[in-house]
This record gives C-alpha cells, structure tokens and sequence, in this order.
C-alpha cells in the first residue's frame, strides 16, 4: 500500500480556564490514503472542529505529529503551511458557508483560482466545470445571497473543489440539509473520493456520514475508529424540478 496522504499520530489539543486544563483531543490517531473518504462523528463540542484544524495545518497540536504527504506539518512555517493550503488541501467549514459577494456565484466559486494566476477565462470555464459537476449550474449568474442552505453547500463545494485539492476537510456541512440534498451532497463527496481526494468529514451522526468508507467516533478527547466498515450506498434522488416565481428562479 502507498504512503497515507495525512496522518495524525497521538494527537493532544487542550486549553485553558482559568487555572484547569480542558482537554480536547487526547491520543488520536488516524491515516488517510488518496481516495479515503473518512468521517469523525461527535456531539457538539466534542472537538471534531479542532481535529480538522489540525489536519489542516490550521493550527498546531499541543502533542504528537501532523504528517501530510511526507511532511511535518509542525516544522513549516505559516507561510509554507499557507503555500500548502492554497495548493493541496480545501476546506468547507458549515459556520462559514458563503453568504454574500460582490459577483456572482461564478466569480465566487473562481475566486481560490485568483491567487494562482489563472486567467480570468480559465477560471471562470473551470468554476463552471465545478457548478455543473455539484449540481448548481443554475445558481451560477445568482447572488451569493440568494441562495438557500442546500444550494450553499454545493456552492461551497465546487469553491472547494476547483483547485483539485488532494485533501478536502468539511465540518458539519450535511448536518443541516434534509434528506435528499443530505444525499446528494454526500453523492458529490463520494465522486471526489473515487477522484482521488482524500475526504474527511465531521458529522453529528451517521445518517450525516452515509457513504464513507471509514468511520470514526469522537468522545472525551478519544477517536475510536472502524478501519474498514461496510458503509451503506447513498441513494442519489433526483433533484426536484425548481419552481419559477416572478424573478424567473426558485428561491
């Protein structure tokens, strides 16, 4: 078997109140290989948010090693760790799902291709590669503001995916979706995956985590893993024909 993509390797995070030491991730462990795509699931303050900073390169561990693609994510330094983000490793977090910009969704979902130089025609062809792959390309000339919870997680998504990043970390983003666009989002993940993108994924339950093919559970500081479940299949519903108002879209 190849080298694994990430691992984490006895991985302690704690701060403090007052004078106790709260402890938030206290020994995990797990590897990621190119085309896992995993899921942590955990109540609310369980420390999931903590664990994919880390993996990230986000924010340093107060014990054990960070190792993506070879490489101590601890040694380097924040530029070399930022260098790293922008070109390798995507993030959607559920709290800072997109809200608003001053284009549209097109520019929006181009906007990570900005600081690499791509051209303005080549981002904008590759970003609306990204929409029709997620589902969205009818959100592509809206507002960012007008779209609804679903359509901003496909949205975010295809931001996402856009610089093809060999690692995909995402919080809670299916926590809130019903149960067809929960599915379909899932759907998406499981295409990056066969892609080749290491996917990791927080969830409140596995209803959230449909589809992985490992499963892990995040409790008092400890992750608790299946190496290799029999995940169930997602079940892709097609997508309800959106209804026309005034404006000429759904909402």
């Amino acid at each position: 078997m190849s080298a694994p993509l990430l691992s984490l390797d006895s991985i302690r995070a704690s701060h403090w109140r007052g004078a106790r030491e709260v402890v938030v991730l206290d020994g995990a462990s797990l590897t990621l290989h190119a085309g896992d795509f995993a899921a942590v699931l955990g109540e609310r303050a369980a420390g999931k948010t903590t664990l994919l900073e880390i993996a990230a390169g986000l924010r340093r561990p107060s014990a054990g090693q960070v190792r993506y693609a070879g490489l101590d994510l601890a040694a380097l330094d924040d530029r070399a760790r930022g260098r790293l983000r922008r070109s390798e490793i995507a993030c959607v977090w559920r709290r800072a799902l997109p809200t608003t910009h001053a284009g549209n969704v097109l520019d929006h979902v181009a906007l990570p291709l900005v600081s690499a130089g791509v051209r303005r025609a080549e981002r904008r062809r590759a970003a609306s590669e990204l929409l029709e792959r997620v589902g969205a390309t009818d959100c592509a000339q809206a507002r960012v503001d007008e779209l609804s919870d679903a359509e901003r997680a496909r949205v975010a998504l295809a931001q996402a995916g856009v610089r093809r990043p060999r690692l995909l970390v995402l919080d809670e983003i299916t926590d809130t979706l019903d149960l067809v666009e929960r599915n379909s989002v899932l759907g998406i993940l499981q295409r990056f995956a066969r892609d080749g993108a290491a996917i990791l994924l927080t969830a409140a339950d596995a209803h959230g985590a449909a589809g992985s093919n490992r499963l892990f559970s995040l409790s008092g500081g400890r992750l608790v893993g299946a190496a290799e479940p029999t995940p169930a299949d997602v079940i892709e519903f097609p997508r309800p024909t959106p209804r026309t108002g005034a404006g000429g879209r759904s909402g």
